[in-house]
């Protein structure tokens, strides 16, 4: 009988089968800590990611992830298929475009706590798609190096968004916790099974959309006792790319957010997380 893992990496992607190799060799260099599993939900890639992820488990490279088709239904609904599969006692949802640093798996485990919502800080690395273009037909070892320079900054400029400025500063006690919900954060963050399910799991009916359906979770864990962790060697790097219809979608989401949580915090995440907002502006909307 299988030892059930301590930790699954739960893994959603669709057509990003470049950045999900870099993903995979990123923490295939971590080694192989004690008690973990990743599982990709391949949510209708048409572009050879399942060639991808037949090729490097053939090949022993990387940790040979279980692979489930999801119900193309959106991130969330993606999401919560990998969870349903996934055996271990804590979740680590893991975007298939973020690079982590040896410590990353075992950052998130040690954190791992009854009520904790444990979340690594991303930045931003703009010069992703020229990296990944360079590095397409470098082997495992020279693609594992080079994001281990990614990660440590000497790739390439890296910069922090609003988000994950606003909750660095929490963190730290710089901005009062207008919003601890917001370390809930789909591409980084791990938090135990029976919580994640007491909360209901992602809310499917965002759909298709982009954002937020991640942060409306964190709102429902807080209100069933969460509390979040931000222990600095669980960050990662996000491989920036572009969403030509980013606004249009956040909008949207935006408002079914509001519409399922009357806070204020809620209410004031436009000028969080609208085109040009900033954290001093929505930390005075929150508190004024």
């Amino acid at each position: 009988m299988l030892t059930a893992p301590l930790l699954s990496v739960v893994i959603p992607t669709r057509d990003k089968a470049a950045s999900l190799r870099a993903t995979l060799t990123a923490l295939a260099a971590q080694g192989r800590p004690d008690g973990y599993e990743v599982v990709v939900v391949d949510d209708g890639c048409t572009d050879g990611t399942r060639e991808l992820l037949h090729r490097l488990a053939v090949d022993g490279r990387v940790p040979a992830p279980q692979v489930v088709d999801g119900p193309r239904l959106g991130r969330a609904a993606a999401r919560n298929t990998g969870a349903r599969v996934a055996r271990g006692a804590s979740l680590l949802f893991l975007d298939d475009d973020i690079l982590t640093a040896p410590g990353h798996l075992r950052a998130h485990q040690e954190a791992s706590g009854k009520r904790a919502l444990v979340h690594g800080l991303l930045r931003e690395f703009p010069g992703a798609r020229r990296w990944l273009d360079r590095y397409a037909d470098a082997g495992e070892a020279e693609l594992a190096a080079a994001a281990a320079r990614v990660v440590a900054g000497s790739e390439g400029r890296l910069v922090r968004n609003t988000l994950e400025s606003l909750i660095c500063a929490m963190d730290e006690g710089r901005v009062p916790p207008v919003a601890p919900w917001a370390a809930c954060v789909g591409a980084n963050t791990s938090l135990p099974r029976r919580l994640f399910e007491e909360a209901g799991g992602f809310d499917e009916g965002f759909g298709l959309g982009w954002g937020c359906e991640d942060l409306e979770l964190g709102v429902r864990l807080y209100e069933a006792g969460a509390r979040a962790v931000v222990p600095a060697p669980a960050a990662g790097v996000h491989l920036t790319h572009a969403r030509p219809d980013r606004w249009e979608q956040h909008d949207a989401n935006l408002k079914r957010f509001g519409a399922l949580h009357d806070l204020r915090a809620v209410r004031e995440l436009p000028r969080l997380l609208g085109e040009g907002g900033g954290i001093a502006a929505y930390v005075t909307a929150c508190t004024q």
